[in-house]
């Protein structure tokens, strides 16, 4: 018996939501249905909505001290509780943002010019991040097998070029859902070490390893001064991704006070948000239990969509439902139907906003990412949709 509502029927009219409002500058329009940017269709657990309210009847908001041990605490257990990882106070470092995070980890460890790997298809924003700092982007793909493998040999080939000085990882990875084995994290962490290679992970999307007792974090692997930091937060597991947070863990020192000195001393970012903070006591002490039951959620979710592919369209799509995230990572190229021409029929057709592959690579790859954290009707609407562009443009090739 469940305790939560998945299904409930929401509304983001009034809140200038990115998903909703903001699909004119990549879809050329709006009033789409949308299943692009990763955000939820599902309410914050009611826990943490009543801790906010909470610290909002107390009326004052002034700069909040972090290092105490309602932030601690939390993050500690939680890591306990779910993952049978043990952290220290030290090792813990709150911080404007995940992506932030990232940039300065890339930012401290290299130079302009210098090459920041990354596996393709890759996190948009990583993209992003890399154009903003003048670094240049070193790919490495993925290979496609039963399941995106990681190309080992091409990866220590490139650690090796003296040039690149980073590799930001993706832990568990946006946007096919992979998840890393302990075997394989260890890899990649060797041959960054063995050729002074900084290693920064990514790992936002934790929460959503299905079953949670299969994640591993990097955190598990580090040593004592190793060049490796882990950046995560609340925001994709609770859906609060409008109240700006991260945190950070390193067993690197010197790493942490540099990151430190810089958002607050040049930057001036280091005051914490005291909604943040209240909503990470009540997210890590008491909604164990919703994420829980939201992963069965999506994991319904994604049979659903997995079986209408197999019964519908499986002559045009292929899919593998993902061992994580709330992404489905779907491909048509075995429909034959151009990148360009699929896209435009998506939207134009079936009235879809789901974001184009070419988004996560170099290249056009013939997928799309869906996002599956909402309602079962939601989800069939969504794949009927997609059913429709489909048919129609079946029509049309036989004219």
């Amino acid at each position: 018996m469940t305790k939560f509502n998945f299904e409930e029927e929401t509304t983001r009219e009034g809140t200038f939501s990115i998903q909703y409002e903001g699909t004119e500058p990549v879809f050329g329009r709006t009033g789409l249905a949308p299943f692009w940017i990763a955000d939820m269709d599902i309410k914050t657990p009611e826990a943490i909505t009543e801790a906010m309210k909470k610290r909002l009847d107390n009326g004052i908001f002034g700069y909040t001290i972090w290092k105490n041990p309602k932030f601690y605490g939390p993050v500690k257990q939680w890591w306990k509780s779910r993952f049978d990882v043990d952290l220290t106070d030290d090792m813990i470092t709150y911080a404007p943002s995940v992506l932030y995070t990232v940039s300065e980890a890339i930012r401290l460890n290299s130079e302009k010019g210098d090459g920041v790997i990354l596996t393709m298809p890759t996190y948009n924003a990583f993209l992003k991040v890399l154009k903003g700092n003048d670094r240049k982007v070193v790919s490495c793909p993925l290979i496609e097998e039963d399941d995106y493998a990681f190309d080992f040999e091409q990866f220590e080939a490139l650690c090796r070029e003296p040039e690149n000085k980073v590799y930001v990882h993706c832990n568990p990875h946006n946007p096919t859902g992979r998840v890393w084995t302990k075997e394989e994290l260890q890899k990649m962490k060797d041959i960054c070490i063995q050729n002074d290679v900084f290693f920064v992970s990514d790992e936002i999307h934790m929460d959503f390893v299905r079953p949670k007792e299969d994640f591993v974090s990097m955190v598990e692997l580090m040593e004592e001064d190793d060049p490796i930091l882990v950046t995560t937060g609340l925001g994709k597991t609770f859906n609060l991704a409008s109240l700006p947070h991260s945190y950070f863990i390193t067993k690197n020192e010197p790493l942490k006070e540099k990151i430190v000195r810089e958002f607050d001393h040049r930057y001036n970012v280091g005051t914490a948000n005291s909604l943040v903070l209240a909503a990470i006591e009540a997210a890590y002490m008491e909604c164990g239990d919703w994420v829980d039951e939201l992963n069965d959620h999506l994991e319904g979710n994604f049979d659903y969509i997995s079986d209408y592919i197999d019964e519908h369209l499986s002559e045009h799509l292929s899919f593998k439902k993902p061992d994580s995230t709330y992404l489905a990572w779907i491909s048509f190229e075995k429909s034959g139907i151009p990148d360009a021409v699929m896209h435009k029929a998506l939207v134009d057709i079936g009235e879809i906003a789901v974001s184009p592959g070419h988004m996560y690579d170099l290249s056009e790859n013939g997928r799309f990412r869906m996002n599956v954290a909402s309602s079962r009707k939601r989800i069939e609407e969504g794949m009927e949709r997609i059913h429709r562009t489909i048919e129609r443009l079946k029509e049309e090739s036989k004219v």
